[in-house]
């Protein structure tokens, strides 16, 4: 159609007549299009944050898993034998008693700073008694580790540990307000 025929009347009357053929435009529904509650028993919401609560209970996971992933890598890099065994019995090991350290900082922590520093001595106590503990496991015949091996990826996964939670704890007592 050219531009002359659509100003014409009746082109123009047929236009206006079909727009108002079409209907209005319902109101779109707001809301949830399917009820979320649940259907039998009651709700649970979990909220996960980075609070100091849960920052200090997962720095000792993720310090073990950092320590592991570079150990990994610089022996892989450097040619030497891995052991993966011991290597996981060490973290597990570790890891175990990072957690533990932090139960009574994640307990006490909203106690103050004095409350801070002793559950950071205990905590001391609970990573040293639960690593050997957990190490004298993983020693066991039964598990066919190589016991020196196993120390030693104990060790070189405890110092960066001790490291990390140490700055936990200074971080907590400074964040503190008495």
């Amino acid at each position: 159609m050219s531009a002359a025929a659509l100003e014409q009347p009746e082109v123009i009357r047929s236009m206006q007549e079909a727009l108002q053929a079409i209907p209005a435009p319902q109101s779109i529904p707001t809301g949830e299009a399917v009820d979320s509650k649940p259907l039998v028993g009651g709700e649970i919401n979990v909220r996960i944050a980075l609070s100091p609560g849960m920052i200090t209970l997962i720095a000792a996971p993720i310090t073990v898993a950092f320590t592991m992933l570079a150990g990994w890598v610089l022996l892989k890099t450097a040619g030497m034998p891995v052991y993966p065994g011991e290597m996981l019995g060490g973290a597990i090991a570790n890891t175990l008693g990072g957690i533990m350290a932090s139960l009574p900082l994640f307990i006490l922590m909203k106690k103050g700073a004095q409350a801070i520093a002793q559950a950071g001595i205990l905590g001391i106590a609970l990573r040293v008694g639960t690593v050997l503990m957990a190490m004298l496991a993983a020693s066991s015949p039964a598990w066919g580790l190589t016991r020196l091996v196993l120390v030693y990826w104990v060790l070189a996964f405890y110092f960066p540990l001790l490291i990390v939670e140490t700055a936990v704890v200074a971080w907590l007592a400074n964040k503190a307000k008495h």
